[in-house]
């Protein structure tokens, strides 16, 4: 600083001269020399205005000792702007300049806020680092997808947002980055794994773009959460694995349905012809197990192809004592089996096999959730819901309803876990222990019957699960009816037709033992022919919808144009949704889902003869 001023005053002093010369003479050697000031003056950094400063203070030195003021005042402004000329369009090319870089300033500002301003709304995050992998920039939407604020990883390694197995990987790249200069995956979109604050790993994909400065290398990266994606992706994955199931368990059931038809149509047979105890003791257990192997592809189809259940009004308190038995037959001894059921519990529309497939769910799911044992506890009571209870719970409406409780005294059940205990294949029990299918099973075939599950469970303290049914009409037929005797016939002829020579002949058998005339077909194309010979003496067509050369809907179309009045009963071992909808559209009497007891064979025949 004291050199400038040392160096200013000598300009003044310098400058005063070269103004008195100037008004004195008025010659170019005066010029010369504020010329050779001015130049002086910007090789020490002065500008116009300093010069300037030093002519006012010049002129006022000179003014003192002058009586012509008014003139020395105009030469005096002649000198300053003859002396400052040839710099004046210097300074004003400094200030354009200045300008310039001012505006420049200002929208390189305007761009960096746009661009900050895009950064911080995008749906994905966008971090950059420098080229030893330490985070240089984070926008909002990194804070929302990894939980860190931008002040708790600004300078931090990236290391930090990636799982413990990927910490080798990362520093071999960040190694090769520093002797290439270039990432391995630069422009490339690919998929890794990122870890949230808390520990929690998610998926994510990545793609990552790198520049260099003065300053040294930096990488951007661009990473989405792919959580959602990979979940519907699984969902998908699940669906298509389903219907690889169902399309798989359809034909098996189709078989197993025809093996089974045959040996429960025998049964009503065997039984009228060995009336002995013994053999009716045996000829039960063969009855029972039957059905249960009936009742079972039944579930495997309602669960892979979501076939609705058979429903009918049902008194669940036999559902329950039938469960209890089961229980206490196989589950361990170190668990206690208590149920208690209201005594004038109302009556559910439901289907018998579904509802029994509910309860075990839930009593296996509370076993599994007591390995030390514990108490296993089945209520059934009826319960009224009113507005408020159904405001507080979406899936409920206004109504009576039978409410059924299973709980336990078990390890319960995690708050985080239990979002997603109805999420199909999601299980918390060991490899091979556990499908995932259970509960997700069970709320479906609730839901299907117009009610909703609760579930609330305390750590170490257990677990309670509670299903709403609806309850059934008060003027429904009487629930769990107990089989009547078998309708007879008095001689009318009935054509059955059907490919399975198996089911042919012990439906003909049956037929003809309860006083039935029978003619049977083989296909489409045999029923016809027979009709036609036949139709004033056939009551009714017994025809399977599933046959070689013309199935049971085309058969079905072709004897509606030969008498639209022919009564068709329809029989199928594949009960599908839409395969049902087919049947339907064939206008038909009455459908008879395999495999069938004689007694349903029977009445169901009777009904549709009886009908005008």
């Amino acid at each position: 600083m004291q050199i400038k001023n040392d160096t200013l005053k000598e300009l003044e002093k310098q400058y005063v001269l070269a103004l008195e010369d100037y008004l004195a003479e008025g010659g170019e050697r005066a010029l010369e020399r504020a010329y050779e000031l001015g130049r002086r003056a910007i090789a020490d950094g002065r500008g116009i205005l300093d010069i300037a400063a030093v002519h006012e203070r010049a002129l006022v030195s000179v003014l003192l000792r002058t009586q012509e003021k008014e003139r020395t005042m105009k030469k005096a402004a002649q000198f300053f702007a003859e002396s400052v000329a040839p710099f004046e369009m210097t300074f004003r090319g400094f200030q354009e300049s200045i300008v310039k870089l001012q505006n420049l300033n200002r929208t390189l500002e305007q761009s960096e806020m746009k661009f900050r301003s895009v950064v911080e709304a995008a749906n994905d995050a966008i971090i950059s680092s420098d080229g030893n992998g330490n985070i240089s920039s984070w926008n909002k939407r990194a804070q929302i997808i990894f939980g860190y604020a931008v002040e708790e990883v600004m300078g931090k390694p990236l290391i930090i947002l990636m799982p413990e197995q990927y910490g080798d990987v990362h520093s071999m790249e960040l190694g090769r980055i520093r002797s290439t200069g270039e990432p391995r995956n630069e422009g490339k979109t690919f998929e890794s794994y990122g870890l949230r604050k808390d520990g929690t790993e998610f998926p994510i994909e990545i793609s990552i773009a790198g520049w260099k400065t003065e300053d040294g290398t930096f990488f951007t990266g661009i990473i989405r959460d792919i959580t959602e994606k990979k979940r519907l992706e699984a969902q998908l994955l699940r669906k298509q694995r389903m219907e690889s199931i169902g399309t798989l368990a359809g034909g098996i059931a189709h078989d197993l349905n025809n093996i089974l038809t045959p040996i429960m149509l025998s049964l009503q047979m065997l039984k009228e012809k060995f009336k002995d105890e013994s053999s009716q003791k045996v000829l039960d257990i063969l009855e029972k197990n039957s059905q249960r192997g009936a009742d079972l592809i039944k579930q495997v189809l309602s669960f892979s192809r979501g076939v609705e259940g058979e429903h009918k009004p049902l008194q669940i308190m036999n559902q329950i004592s039938e469960i209890e038995k089961i229980l206490k037959e196989t589950f361990p001894r170190n668990i206690e089996i208590r149920t208690d059921v209201q005594k004038d519990l109302s009556t559910i529309s439901g289907d018998v096999t579904q509802m029994h497939q509910v309860l075990m769910n839930l009593c296996v799911n509370a076993r599994d959730a007591m390995p030390d044992g514990g108490i296993l506890n089945i209520t059934a009571s009826n319960f009224f819901l009113d507005e408020n209870y159904a405001r507080m719970h979406n899936e409920a409406k206004v109504g009576s309803y039978v409410t059924i409780a299973v709980s336990d005294t078990g390890v319960g059940i995690s708050p985080e876990i239990l979002d997603r205990i109805y999420d199909p294949f999601f299980t918390t029990k060991e490899f091979g222990k556990g499908t995932g299918l259970g509960l997700s099973t069970a709320l479906a075939i609730v839901k299907s019957h117009g009610g909703f599950i609760n579930v609330d469970s305390k750590v170490g303290k257990g677990t309670a699960f509670k299903v709403y049914l609806p309850s059934a009409r008060a003027d429904t037929e009487k629930a769990d009816e107990q089989p009547s005797e078998p309708v007879r016939g008095h001689g009318e002829l009935i054509l059955v037709v059907d490919d399975e020579a198996s089911i042919r002949d012990i439906t003909t058998a049956t037929l003809k033992s309860n006083l039935y005339n029978v003619i049977a077909a083989e296909d489409g194309i045999e029923a016809v022919a027979l009709y036609s010979q036949k139709r004033k003496d056939i009551k009714a067509v017994l025809m399977d919808m599933a046959m070689p050369n013309m199935d049971g809907p085309a058969c079905i179309r072709v004897l509606r144009k030969i008498d639209p009045g022919v009564k068709v009963i329809a029989v199928s071992g594949l009960i599908e949704k839409d395969k049902l909808a087919k049947v339907k559209d064939a206008h038909i009497n009455a459908f008879l889902s395999k495999p069938y007891t004689a007694e349903i064979l029977l009445r169901t025949i009777h009904e549709v003869i009886s009908a005008k």
